[in-house]
């Protein structure tokens, strides 16, 4: 009896410590930092650093040149500034997307109306892995042209989707641009219809190809809708879907997913209470399998082959 409450009591100790330890540890790992000056600044991409801490992308009005600059924030693994920089002129410049890059340094793409040709145009600053730009590139006409995703490619260059009104067939249309390791346009794709569609997010798929989510109004079912591009290695669209309601639903973001279809996170006024979260899973030709559409013949199938079962069945003498 004393035996098994002496084993009762180690056993509740060892518990106890192993909870304080995860506490602990829990407490560790979990915080919140800020970061900015007096004036408004927006962090708009994160990305976890080879050396285990964090790199922001954004954009600040309190520090730089201009009425607004792109804003690159290096922290360590707790979060605690390492040192940041801004790039940009005296007009307002703005930073929507960054990636590591491959020589450890960073790749950000957004809207600059300091440089370029055009009202505003799409911008890369390529850096260093301190933040010390290398060389910047600008893309666009004489219209209003913006930069939101950017990956690096396989060929060690990069690909920026966004939106154009200085090309393309409409009021505005979501717009691809390829370059080459240095930022060099080695080609541009545009795709939309006669009204506004925009590109927001970018990945690259395992064909070597490109999956564009972004938002339209030149085709779908409501005011807007979301919209999902695929393409070939090109830029050449192979097929586009759109997802939504007679309202307005746009999308932020676009992964592949481990079974080669896609999930697109973004926002819907068409279900739900009134603008809500909106996750959208499609399989790998941009198609969410209705119930009705994938079950049936499998179903018609097993029906047959218990009905030819029955059939077969020997009859009792």
């Amino acid at each position: 009896m004393l035996r098994n409450r002496l084993l009762l009591v180690i056993f509740l100790f060892v518990l106890l410590c192993a909870s304080l330890i995860l506490r602990v540890k829990a407490e560790a790992t979990m915080w919140t930092q800020m970061y900015g000056g007096t004036e408004w600044e927006s962090g708009q991409s994160v990305v976890e650093t080879s050396d285990g801490g964090y790199a922001i992308a954004g954009y600040t009005y309190s520090f730089g040149a201009g009425s607004a600059d792109f804003w690159l924030v290096k922290t360590n693994a707790s979060g605690t500034l390492k040192w940041n920089q801004t790039y940009g002129g005296t007009l307002a410049d703005q930073g929507y997307s960054m990636v590591q890059t491959s020589d450890g340094g960073y790749a950000i793409v957004g809207t600059t109306r300091s440089y370029g040709a055009g009202d505003g145009d799409v911008w890369l600053v390529k850096t260093d892995a301190n933040g010390n730009e290398q060389w910047n590139q600008t893309y666009g006409g004489i219209d209003s042209d913006s930069g939101f995703s950017v990956v690096e490619t396989n060929d060690s260059g990069y690909a920026i989707v966004g939106t154009t009104r200085s090309y393309g067939a409409g009021d505005g249309d979501a717009w691809l641009v390829k370059t080459d390791a240095v930022g060099t346009l080695q080609w541009n794709q545009t795709y939309g219809g006669t009204n506004w569609d925009d590109g927001s997010s970018i990945v690259m798929t395992g064909d070597g190809g490109y999956a564009l989510a972004g938002r339209t109004r030149s085709f779908g079912a409501g005011n807007l809708d979301v919209w999902l591009v695929k393409t070939d290695v090109s830029g050449v669209m192979q097929w586009n879907q759109t997802y939504g309601g007679i309202d307005w639903d746009m999308s932020t973001s676009v992964v592949e997913t481990s079974d080669g279809g896609y999930a697109i996170a973004g926002e819907t006024l068409s279900f739900g209470s009134g603008g809500d979260v909106w996750l959208v899973k499609t399989d790998e030709f941009g198609v969410i399998p209705d119930f009705a559409g994938w079950l049936f013949l499998p179903f018609l199938m097993l029906i047959t082959l218990l009905g030819l079962a029955l059939r077969k069945r020997p009859r009792k003498t």
